[in-house]
């Protein structure tokens, strides 16, 4: 059976925390994006090398975070293993 059409789709908890996870993940991978456009977007000598090397690696930990936040979304809401909220005793 699977969760999301039986449950999260008629709890409005699941269903709310399921779209903010989801849009977290997309704000997280334009973010990610972002960054990167901007280092490209900026010359050499405008940023300096320790705040292009710290937005290269906010860029790869908003990329990290997003993948892990898409398998967690999965792995809670979709996944027919784990208990959900009302199973709980």
């Amino acid at each position: 059976m699977d969760r999301y059409w039986t449950h999260v789709v008629n709890c409005t908890s699941c269903n709310r925390a399921y779209k903010c996870l989801n849009a977290a993940e997309i704000i997280l991978k334009v973010l990610a994006i972002a960054i990167i456009g901007v280092v490209a977007a900026t010359k050499q000598g405008m940023i300096s090398t320790a705040t292009r090397i710290g937005l290269a690696i906010l860029d790869v930990l908003c990329y990290a975070a997003s993948k892990w936040l898409a398998h967690f979304v999965y792995a809670i809401f979709a996944n027919t293993t784990t208990i959900t909220h009302f199973q709980k005793k």
